[in-house]
């Protein structure tokens, strides 16, 4: 009797088993659904925003792939291709090897953010990228201020005391210790920032300015202050300094046009012809000794200009220039080389300070609409801060011409090579 009680009871305690199991599988997926994957909604929202960064990627590709292989042509140029010619151009390859560091480390820190949005791997990473980047900009501009004085004291000072190799490498030790000091306080005002999603109601890590707790807020507005007052000081010192060159060079131009004028109204009225009665004037004694400066000179003792007319019949005469004359021009077009490129300088740091300054005072404005006008804004003047690095290969090329003989030799010697 007892066996057939166990054996009817057994089926009542494995429907109780089953019917426990099938309760805790309901509970286990209620909470799965009132609990969903934080991580799969944080990728959803970064690869929305990565994806909105896809022009973004684009342009730094062809930035970083132009820049990096101009600047290196650009090194290899200058310092095995001209050797005689470092006077002028011996902060050019300094120049070039801080543009491939801008080229590369922005480059990286842009497609570092476009990938990881919102999910940046490391905090580390996100000091260093940031400090190189900043690093390379200030040191930049610092080596245009220092380009400029020189440029000056060239052009609107040449008679005094000139910059020489002593002075140039002393000041660019001055300006690595400088930049280095005073872009320090990027790595403690600069790191991995939790930021939160109202639409997805998740917390993701960008990089950006560290603005909690108070006392880092107010460390990093001063900070912020002292380093654009820095930026547009040194701003202000290029603009000044070129300002008096274009004054000085506009200056030259116009007395040699007009010295130019003068002996061609000089030539023409020696083309004309001379009475009779004058004639004997003109060739007397006294005629042959012009009077300059008050004083009486035999024309043996005149000085001739440097510069020579070569009178043709089909023409006005042509005016060859002596070796002086070519440097000179040279000079000209070097100062209009470094002039544009301070120019282009410029105008690439303002978007850089002005994004700086908007970060500062809310660093989450420009994720909170991924495809709107503040997005745009970001992404554009992201690119902005390398187009002045990728350019300067080009403004070499444009305006020196003892660059463009080297690549025209080199291009030539490829050339025979390959008919040979």
């Amino acid at each position: 009797m007892m066996f057939n009680q166990s054996i009817l009871r057994k089926p009542i305690f494995n429907q109780y088993i089953c019917s426990f199991h099938f309760q805790t599988a309901v509970m286990t997926t209620q909470n799965w659904t009132s609990y969903p994957d934080t991580g799969q909604i944080l990728r959803q929202w970064n690869g929305e925003i990565s994806r909105s960064f896809t022009l973004s990627t684009v342009v730094h590709s062809i930035l970083f792939s132009t820049g990096t292989f101009g600047n290196l042509f650009i090194i290899f140029i200058y310092n095995f291709k001209m050797k005689g010619y470092k006077d002028d151009r011996y902060f050019i390859p300094i120049l070039a090897v801080v543009d491939i560091l801008a080229c590369v480390f922005s480059t990286w820190f842009a497609l570092t953010v476009n990938i990881f949005p919102v999910m940046f791997p490391n905090d580390i990473l996100c000091k260093c990228l940031l400090y190189v980047n900043y690093l390379t900009t200030q040191c930049s501009l610092f080596l245009l201020v220092v380009i400029s004085v020189q440029r000056f004291l060239k052009i609107c000072r040449p008679f005094q005391k000139q910059m020489t190799l002593y002075w140039k490498r002393l000041s660019l030790a001055i300006i690595a210790v400088a930049t280095i000091i005073i872009v320090f306080p990027e790595l403690i005002f600069y790191g991995k920032v939790p930021v939160k999603s109202a639409k997805y109601n998740v917390t993701g890590y960008i990089c950006g300015p560290i603005r909690t707790p108070e006392n880092m807020a107010t460390g990093l507005i001063t900070f912020t202050a002292a380093a654009m007052s820095v930026s547009v000081l040194s701003i202000a010192v290029i603009v000044i300094m070129y300002l008096y060159i274009l004054k000085h060079l506009l200056r030259q131009t116009r007395i040699r046009k007009l010295r130019h004028r003068t002996s061609f109204s000089r030539s023409d009225v020696s083309d004309n012809p001379v009475p009779d009665e004058d004639r004997d004037q003109f060739d007397s004694p006294q005629s042959r000794r012009p009077e300059i400066n008050g004083n009486r000179k035999d024309i043996n003792e005149v000085n001739v200009t440097k510069t020579t007319l070569h009178v043709t019949n089909d023409g006005p005469p042509k005016l060859k220039r002596s070796s002086g004359s070519k440097i000179k021009l040279s000079t000209r077009r070097l100062t209009f080389m470094f002039m544009t490129i301070s120019l282009t300088n410029v105008v690439s740091n303002i978007p850089t300070i002005v994004y700086v300054i908007l970060c500062v005072n809310d660093p989450e404005a420009w994720f909170r609409n991924p495809y709107g006008f503040l997005q745009q804004l970001f992404q554009f003047m992201r690119a902005m801060r390398v187009v002045n690095h990728a350019m300067n290969p080009f403004l070499y090329g444009l305006f020196d011409g003892r660059f463009r003989d080297e690549i025209r030799k080199l291009c030539c010697k490829n050339i025979s090579k390959i008919d040979l």
